[in-house]
């Protein structure tokens, strides 16, 4: 099965996780997500001192809600989504998996493969889960 957004992540060896697909600064030494063709956010150096490294996909959920108005055509409703701080401290929007009563601010979450439908296919996305249980 794809992956929906293989530029963000790749499935673990275990299939039970994923792994997030970050860039190295060799100029500056930050750690950036998502992983871009352009260079170092940070300092700006060309994309050849870059280099990708895998990024853990445990994360610390600062706050979340529950969207009940669609946003896209391919998003369904409710839909939980959050602010949580990744492993490089910067702090990224996230969706989560389940209902909002599985979450709760401060807890660890880690990002997991999800089956969804796009169109006609099943493809494997990317949404974050509780880290225990």
């Amino acid at each position: 099965m794809d992956l929906e957004k293989p530029d963000l992540y790749r499935l673990s060896p275990d299939g039970r996780s994923l792994i997030l697909r970050a860039g190295r600064c060799g100029a500056c030494g930050d750690l950036s997500f998502p992983l871009t063709p352009y260079g170092c956010p940070l300092c700006g150096a060309e994309p050849a001192q870059v280099r990708e490294e895998e990024m853990d996909g445990q994360a610390r959920l600062l706050t979340f809600l529950t969207l009940h108005t669609r946003l896209t055509p391919t998003l369904p409703v409710p839909l939980v989504v959050g602010e949580a701080e990744m492993a490089n401290g910067a702090i990224e929007e996230i969706m989560l998996d389940g209902d909002e009563s599985r979450y709760s601010d401060g807890m660890i979450v880690r990002a997991a493969p999800v089956e969804i439908s796009r169109g006609d296919a099943q493809v494997i996305a990317c949404r974050f889960v509780p880290a225990e249980g």
